[in-house]
């Protein structure tokens, strides 16, 4: 794997779902749709049997045991004429900030399914989970996409940047890693966005389309998520961590407080009690 797609796997683990509808058909030779446009994307796994796909101009031949995922604007023509042709289906989208996963990342149309017995476990959780009410119901949904959604990435023939995925990636790239290495400094949209020569507007668009939120907010979440680790693994002072990631000391309690809930000297002396050595 090409270094592109390591610090692409970073920003990977951002991407966000919406599960629109999925179910089981025992379609034979019925299926026949025609030049048909959606906003999401197609998740196919075939079960028995064969069709034909036609997607914007590639023709497809996907059979029982093999995984079809057809990305959300994609003109598709369907057919089949073998009666035991079955599949399960999720339409659904996959975004990482504003943009979506398509967009980002080509993969392979089909792949093959080694374990087919694990990717039909999955659908059906899938299809259980998504007929349930359950509070958690949505969430177990969510959770069983991410696993066939790893699966087919790690699988795939293909796997390549679109052009704008190179430049987002390289870009923020850039910019995540001296935000880590100068978190103590005071930090601002207009010195990051001159890092990568953007306007500052459109550096916080292409920020937030790649990290989900806008600059100073991830700045602020990754100062939170340091000092909660340094309470809680050194004795350093309020003052010195605060210090350390960024914080003006007089209001280190303040801004504590604020993301937490409990003051900074209450979390340390909770994480030095008996329950954090469980």
């Amino acid at each position: 794997m090409n270094d592109r797609l390591e610090r692409f796997g970073e920003f990977l683990a951002n991407l966000q779902t919406s599960i629109f509808t999925t179910s089981f058909q025992q379609v034979g030779s019925n299926w026949a749709h025609t030049n048909i446009k959606h906003e999401f994307d197609l998740l196919y796994y075939i079960v028995a049997g064969q069709c034909r796909i036609r997607a914007n101009n590639e023709d497809l031949y996907p059979r029982a045991g093999q995984l079809v995922l057809i990305p959300a604007g994609t003109t598709i023509t369907t057919s089949s004429d073998d009666d035991q042709f079955a599949k399960y289906y999720c339409h659904f989208t996959a975004s990482i900030g504003e943009t979506r996963l398509n967009e980002l990342l080509r993969l392979s149309l089909i792949i093959d399914v080694e374990d087919c017995s694990l990717i039909e476990q999955h659908f059906q959780q899938l299809l259980q989970h998504s007929s349930q009410h359950a509070m958690t119901s949505a969430l177990r949904c969510k959770a069983v996409l991410y696993e066939i959604l790893c699966y087919y990435i790690e699988n795939s023939p293909v796997k390549t940047l679109h052009d704008t995925g190179h430049t987002s990636i390289e870009t923020i790239s850039v910019v995540i890693n001296y935000i880590e290495s100068h978190l103590s400094d005071k930090l601002s949209v207009e010195k990051l966005a001159g890092l990568v020569h953007f306007h500052p507007r459109y550096f916080i668009e292409v920020f937030k389309t790649m990290m989900g939120c806008p600059p100073m907010q991830y700045i602020t979440k990754l100062r939170f998520e340091r000092a909660r680790i340094m309470l809680a693994t050194t004795t350093w002072s309020n003052h010195e961590i605060a210090d350390k990631v960024g914080i003006v000391p007089e209001y280190f309690t303040k801004f504590f407080k604020h993301h937490s809930g409990i003051s900074p000297s209450v979390y340390r002396n909770h994480m030095a009690g008996p329950s954090s050595k469980i």
